[in-house]
C-alpha cells in the first residue's frame, strides 16, 4: 500500500513483478499484531491471546477499506518531505490546524462560488474575510478565530471527507463561522494537505475511540480498534510511508515499496528475526509517541533507496530476480540472494522496524486500557456496532490509491 501494508504485506508488484491476492501478501500485519499480545502484561495479556485470532485476522481490515471507505486511503501514511526538511517538528499536531494552514474555504451556490477566506493568510490567530464575501454579504466581524474554524474542521467537516470534493452543508456544526449568504447551499474545502497523508493524526482518532470503547465495556469495538490501530502503527514504521517517493517512483526504483516491507519479511521473519523483544510500557504522551515514531522512520529513507540503488548496480543482473509458483501463477520476484544482500546492507533494518513496531503496539494497547481506567474485560459484553461517519461504505465506488498497490 501506501495505503497498504505496514510492514512486509503485498507481494511484489514492480520490477515487473505480478500482484498475487492477499492470501500470503499480509503476512507482517498480521505477524506484528499477534507477536504484540505477548508483549503485555499479565492484566491484560489474556485478554487479547483470548481473541488473537481475531486480532491477527483482521490486522489487515483498513488495507482492505482502502478501496470503499471515503478517507481511508490518506490513513495510512504522511509525505514529510512534501513539507520540508524538518516537517516532523514543525508540522501542527492538530489535522484540524494542518488543513486550515493549507486549504481554502469557498461559499457554492449555484452559478458560482465565492472565496470565504483564503488560511494561508492569517493574522493574529484571526482568518480574515475576503473582500468578495463582505460584498456579498453582511459581516458583523472581519474574521473568524483560528480556533474555532480548526475545531468545526475536526468534528464537523472530516466526517464529510472526500478526496475528489470536499463539501460541507453549511448547516452543520458551528454553521455561525460562516456569515449567512444568500442561496449558499455547500462550503467547499480546496484542501492541500489531506492528499499528502495524515497517518499520525488518524492514528490518534483510532486511539481515542479505543480508549472509549473501552471505558463503553464495548467488546466489538475493543477489537476492531485494536485490530486497526496495529495496522497504522505498521505503517508508521515503514520508511516508505513517510516520503513522497514511496514507491521509488522518483528515482527509478519502482517497486521498492513492496520488496522492503514484503520480500524482505517473507523469506526471512520465520527464519532469522528475533521477536523476543520484552514489555510493553505505559506510554504517557501518545501524540509524542506517534510522531516520534514517524520521524524515527524517515530517518532511514534516504538508505533505504541508496542501498538498493547501489546494489542493483553491482549485483548480477541475471541473479537479481527468480520466477516463483504462487497460486498457479508464474510470478517474478527478487531472488532470494539479492533479497538476503540488500537486507544485510540494510543492516537488518526491516527487521528492527518491525520490532520497535510490535512493541510500540503492545504498549499503545496497554496504555489505552490504563487511560480508560482499566477496565475489567471480563464484564466485557457485545453491543450492536456503530459504523462511524468517517467509516462510510460508499456504494459503487472505487478511490484512488497510489500507483503501487
Amino acid at each position: 500500500m501506501r495505503t497498504l501494508i505496514g510492514i512486509g504485506i503485498l507481494v511484489l508488484i514492480s520490477y515487473s513483478f505480478t500482484f498475487r491476492d492477499e492470501a500470503w501478501g499480509f503476512y507482517g500485519h498480521r505477524l506484528i499484531n499477534k507477536n504484540a499480545i505477548f508483549t503485555l502484561p499479565d492484566e491484560l495479556r489474556p485478554f487479547y491471546k483470548s481473541h488473537l485470532d481475531y486480532i491477527v485476522e483482521h490486522a489487515v481490515d483498513p488495507d482492505k477499506r482502502r478501496y470503499a471507505v471515503r478517507g481511508e486511503a490518506i490513513r495510512h501514511y504522511i509525505d514529510l518531505d512534501h513539507w520540508g526538511v524538518d516537517a516532523g517538528q514543525n508540522l501542527p499536531r492538530n489535522l484540524g490546524d494542518a488543513i486550515c494552514r493549507n486549504a481554502a474555504f469557498y461559499y457554492i451556490r449555484a452559478k458560482d462560488t465565492i472565496l470565504i477566506f483564503d488560511t494561508n493568510q492569517i493574522s493574529e490567530k484571526e482568518y480574515v474575510y475576503t473582500q468578495d464575501l463582505q460584498l456579498n454579504t453582511t459581516v458583523f466581524k472581519s474574521s473568524v478565530n483560528s480556533f474555532r474554524l480548526s475545531r468545526w474542521v475536526n468534528q464537523t467537516a472530516i466526517k464529510e471527507y472526500d478526496q475528489n470534493q470536499w463539501l460541507v452543508d453549511i448547516t452543520l456544526g458551528d454553521s455561525t463561522i460562516f456569515p449567512q449568504l444568500a442561496n449558499a447551499q455547500s462550503i467547499w474545502i480546496d484542501d492541500k494537505f489531506s492528499n499528502h497523508g495524515i497517518l499520525p493524526y488518524n492514528f490518534e482518532r483510532v486511539y481515542r475511540n479505543l480508549v472509549a470503547a473501552w471505558q463503553n465495556k464495548n467488546l466489538d469495538l475493543v477489537l476492531r480498534y485494536s485490530a486497526d490501530i496495529g495496522h497504522y502503527i505498521g505503517d508508521a514504521h515503514v520508511p516508505l510511508h513517510t516520503t513522497k517517493n514511496y514507491n521509488g517512483q522518483l528515482t527509478n526504483q519502482v517497486g521498492i515499496h513492496a520488496f522492503w516491507e514484503s520480500r524482505v519479511p517473507e523469506l526471512f521473519a520465520e527464519k532469522e528475526f528475533d521477536f523476543i523483544i520484552g514489555a510493553a510500557q505505559y506510554l504517557p504522551d501518545i501524540r509524542s509517541h506517534i510522531w516520534e515514531v514517524i520521524q524515527s522512520s524517515h530517518h532511514y529513507v534516504d538508505s533505504t533507496l541508496k542501498i538498493e540503488r547501489e546494489l542493483s548496480v553491482s549485483f548480477p543482473a541475471d541473479q537479481q530476480y527468480c520466477y516463483e509458483d504462487r497460486l498457479g501463477v508464474t510470478t517474478k520476484l527478487a531472488c532470494e540472494k539479492y533479497t538476503k544482500a540488500y537486507h544485510t546492507k540494510i543492516d537488518n533494518q526491516v527487521e528492527k522496524r518491525m520490532r520497535a513496531s510490535i512493541i510500540s503496539l503492545g504498549s499503545v494497547w496497554l496504555s489505552a486500557w490504563v487511560d480508560a481506567g482499566q477496565p475489567d474485560y471480563k464484564e466485557m459484553i457485545k453491543k450492536p456496532d456503530i459504523v462511524s461517519v468517517d467509516s462510510t461504505v460508499i456504494p459503487g465506488s472505487r478511490f484512488e490509491i497510489r500507483d503501487h498497490e
